[in-house]
């Protein structure tokens, strides 16, 4: 009796699609193939698992800590979660943009865009096979460093809510850092031109945000708050651009979510005294770099469909 084969799911499909991409095979071999791919997991574990030996050694230093105390040791497995997990933001952000800031402008360097071109690739197959090797990398790294993050596990405090959100943001944000590499090269004849556009957007999108903060600070601190509703609008917009940083976005939602013991809403006030029911900022984070991704994947497509002038 014959059997009639199973059709692969829609997601085997699309994993298939995508490792079909020559782009991909060729990149993540070169990557992974040689030393410079081992030495930087090697390197991304150490400096986390240091910074990790250095909270431990400080606590121990201090003879006051009670380690039976359940209390102290839900207050240690907090810490430890949020150094690691602050600890991969700032690292995606520099290891990010470099593994795609060259991606393209390298290929004009060396002057092989246009074999790409001539090549059966589309320009949309071109992008998401650089694209996506870059963000496998990435990824691995990430997944690498959840065992660290499981020691918070055996010292309490840290829920799988809190796991699942923040490898959540962590995937977004690395999607996002290679992207805005990838964008940046998509239309720089130089892969020196593309790193220091990549790095100096992030900068100074960083000075804007402090800048921002002081602002708000004080003006909080001023007292004198204007109307109901532009109050409402100044709390809603304060929120969101604060909701877009990815260090003050972990921070308030972890926040958020050990005061109001909610993961999906928060009551916060920024100006005058009236209270909002506010989503939490990771939910806000999440859906504008989604977003924003997108963006930038369609004009990388457009800038590399375009002819070199």
């Amino acid at each position: 009796m014959e059997t009639t084969p199973r059709k692969p799911s829609a997601l085997k499909k699309l994993f298939s699609r995508t490792m079909d991409n020559p782009i991909i095979t060729k990149e993540l071999k070169g990557r992974m193939r040689g030393r410079q791919g081992v030495f930087n997991i090697t390197a991304y574990l150490s400096l986390i698992s240091f910074f990790i030996f250095l909270f431990y050694f400080f606590l121990t230093l201090d003879g006051s800590n009670s380690n039976g105390d359940p209390d102290f040791l839900q207050t240690v497995g907090k810490a430890i979660f949020s150094i690691v997990v602050l600890l991969e933001l700032l690292m995606i952000g520099f290891i990010g943009p470099a593994l795609t800031a060259g991606s393209i402008s390298s290929e004009r360097e060396h002057k092989t865009l246009d074999l790409l071109r001539a090549s059966l690739l589309s320009a949309r197959e071109l992008v998401f096979g650089k694209l996506n090797s870059a963000v496998v990398f990435l990824l691995l790294l990430v997944f690498t460093a959840i065992p660290i993050q499981s020691l918070a596990f055996f010292l309490g405090g840290v829920g799988m809510a809190e796991m699942v959100v923040s490898t959540l943001m962590l995937v977004v944000t690395a999607i996002f850092f290679c992207t805005l590499g990838l964008f940046f090269s998509s239309f720089s004849k130089r892969t020196l031109i593309a790193t220091v556009l990549t790095y100096g957007s992030i900068l100074i999108s960083f000075i804007l945000f402090i800048l921002l903060f002081f602002f708000v600070s004080i003006f909080d601190s001023y007292g004198n708050y204007p109307p109901l509703l532009i109050d409402n609008v100044l709390t809603i917009a304060a929120w969101i651009l604060f909701s877009t940083n990815p260090f003050f976005a972990a921070i308030i939602s972890e926040t958020t979510l050990v005061e109001s013991q909610t993961l999906y809403t928060t009551t916060d006030i920024f100006f005058g005294n009236t209270a909002l029911i506010l989503p939490s900022p990771w939910i806000i984070y999440i859906a504008f770099y989604i977003f924003l991704t997108i963006i930038l994947i369609g004009l990388s497509v457009y800038f590399v469909n375009r002819p070199d002038r």
